[in-house]
């Protein structure tokens, strides 16, 4: 004998024909018992699951359909057990899911009865078994349709959302499969003011991880790093980061130069940050790009070009290397006589990435923000649209126009909204805290996630505020500065020279002026004169502007 559930409820004998059990009452304990699996359910929730509102011969009327479908299936198929039944027929179509045996026929599940909670909840769960049954089979290209529809009817289900994600993927639409869980995390979090969905997050990572893995060639590879530049558009950064940097260095192996630019170039990421995320993940990159740059055909397209010369200039920041500004300048004017706006966006960003190798700049990272965003807005570039907006907050910040920076601050929150990119809030909460700080402030702010920036953060936003250096923070790169500080702090003015002896000097980036300005504090703590004259000199180009105010986060008063 057979129950099968995927459909309408039915009962097949053993010579093969339909077996009558009896009203739909009659089928619905039937289908009950079927969905708990063959374990016992006890008499109250038997009624509970039948009546929104039991009859008060609820009991009785139980009892009845047992006696009446025992009649028809055989006085073995459901046992009593205590106060309650369980179903003992060894073939059901839906314990086959369970099973991971997938069955010959389907359809939707309890098809003949009502949708009450019991019901809707075992078809979704019976979906999801068929679901994952035909994605570990790779069929799942031919469940999309199905599986939208299921995520759209239950947008609270996590799993809903998982199936889709991977079905989408099977299908070849990455992006689209990232977009799915980025939606639904931010509806899951928004809902219930959740911090992470575990669920979707690994589904992130699975789909990041096989669109390098999967069989395929250009295709494949150049997809990879788009999907790879979505999740890092949404918030898994370092995550992205590493599949871009595999599917780069496997696009290299296969020795076609044209391959190799493609893909590079098809993380389409802006960046509005410039200490390196991974530097040796970076100078690896940079060096693949000036490589393939020299191997490209005379013929290669003028705007692949452009954009391989903006990755170079992207990727090697934070260094005052002449090669990198003159890559962010070729680049731009590739993209200006192309008249191609997206290339322009990629160029200005690159420019202005370089534009950290002459202190000072700010009125020209300004106007270089401007540009961005007309163009962006112009041609529908939401991503560099959102980037300008930050690029003129750092830039006003920097220039004490705060009135100005909060303009852009609202702006680019408003954008973030609609275009769903988390991190943004990170600055812009940033840049409150800036505007009232406190010690709290800073240390609620949530870096996590950004290794390029929350790296010595924290104790540099703590000094800018006039806290003493805390020795059990974590001072990242910074540490060279904090050391004469902490020796001070322990009365050893020998070794504070001795660590001010060894300073670095600060990289061309966000924090140049932070760390110069610092530097001239302990040369004025040291009384030492060659020390001062050299924070001098390296802040003159900066005279007037905020020190950090480049970051929009922090601030070291005005360099005078």
């Amino acid at each position: 004998m057979q129950i099968r559930v995927l459909g309408p409820v039915t009962v097949i004998g053993t010579d093969g024909r339909v077996v009558a059990v009896g009203s739909k009452r009659r089928r619905e304990l039937l289908g009950r018992l079927v969905a708990a699996g063959g374990r016992v359910v006890s008499l109250n929730a038997l009624i509970d699951d039948l009546w929104e509102d039991p009859p008060a011969g609820a009991v009785g009327a139980v009892r009845t359909f047992v006696s009446e479908l025992r009649a028809a299936l055989g006085a073995d198929a459901i046992a009593t057990v205590g106060r309650g039944y369980a179903l003992r027929v060894a073939e059901v179509d839906a314990w086959r899911l369970e099973e991971e045996s997938f069955p010959v026929s389907w359809g939707e599940p309890y098809a003949d009865l009502d949708p009450s909670p019991w019901v809707l909840q075992e078809r979704a769960r019976l979906l999801e078994l068929r679901a994952r049954a035909l994605l570990d089979q790779g069929r799942g290209a031919s469940l999309v349709a199905e599986l939208s529809s299921f995520a759209a009817a239950h947008p609270w289900r996590e799993k809903a959302h998982v199936l889709l994600a991977h079905a989408l993927f099977q299908d070849g639409r990455q992006v689209e499969a990232l977009e799915v869980l980025r939606e639904a995390r931010g509806r899951l979090m928004g809902r219930f003011g959740l911090d992470a969905v575990p669920d979707l997050d690994r589904a992130e990572e699975d789909i990041l991880r096989h669109a390098v893995t999967r069989t395929g060639g250009y295709a494949r590879l150049r997809s990879a790093s788009v999907v790879a530049g979505q999740a890092a558009l949404t918030g898994g950064l370092a995550l992205a980061q590493a599949q871009r940097f595999a599917a780069v260095a496997e696009a290299e192996r296969l020795g076609d130069p044209l391959l190799t630019a493609r893909v590079l170039t098809a993380y389409d990421v802006p960046a509005n940050w410039t200490v390196s995320d991974d530097a040796a993940q970076a100078a690896v990159l940079v060096e693949t790009a000036r490589r393939t740059l020299r191997l490209l055909p005379a013929d290669a397209p003028v705007a692949l070009r452009a954009r391989l010369l903006a990755v170079i200039a992207l990727e090697h920041r934070g260094t005052r290397d002449a090669w990198a500004w003159e890559a962010a300048h070729e680049a731009e004017r590739l993209a200006r006589e192309l008249g191609d706006p997206a290339v322009l966006a990629v160029a200005l960003n690159a420019r202005f990435v370089q534009s950290f190798q002459r202190p000072g700049r700010s009125a020209e990272r300004g106007a270089i923000a401007d540009e961005l965003i007309e163009v962006a807005a112009r041609h529908d570039l939401p991503a560099y649209e959102i980037l300008g907006h930050l690029v003129a907050m750092q830039a006003h910040s920097a220039l004490g126009a705060f009135e100005a920076a909060a303009r852009h601050v609202t702006a680019v929150e408003q954008l973030a909204e609609i275009h769903e990119t988390p991190l943004v809030r990170v600055f812009t909460q940033g840049f409150r805290v800036m505007r009232a700080p406190d010690e709290a402030g800073y240390r609620t702010l949530d870096l996590s996630g950004m290794p390029g920036v929350e790296a010595g953060f924290l104790p540099l936003a703590l000094l800018s505020i006039g806290l003493p250096p805390d020795p059990l923070l974590d001072w990242g790169p910074y540490r060279p500065w904090a050391q004469p500080l902490l020796h001070l702090a322990d009365g050893d003015v020998a070794a504070a020279r001795r660590a001010a002896a060894d300073l670095p000097t600060p990289r061309a980036d966000h924090f140049y002026e932070v760390l110069w300005t610092i530097t001239a504090h302990i040369a004025r703590r040291l009384d030492d004169r060659a020390l001062a004259e050299a924070a001098r000199e390296a802040l003159e180009p900066a005279r007037g502007e905020i020190a950090g105010g480049t970051t929009a986060m922090i601030g070291f008063g005005v360099i005078q």
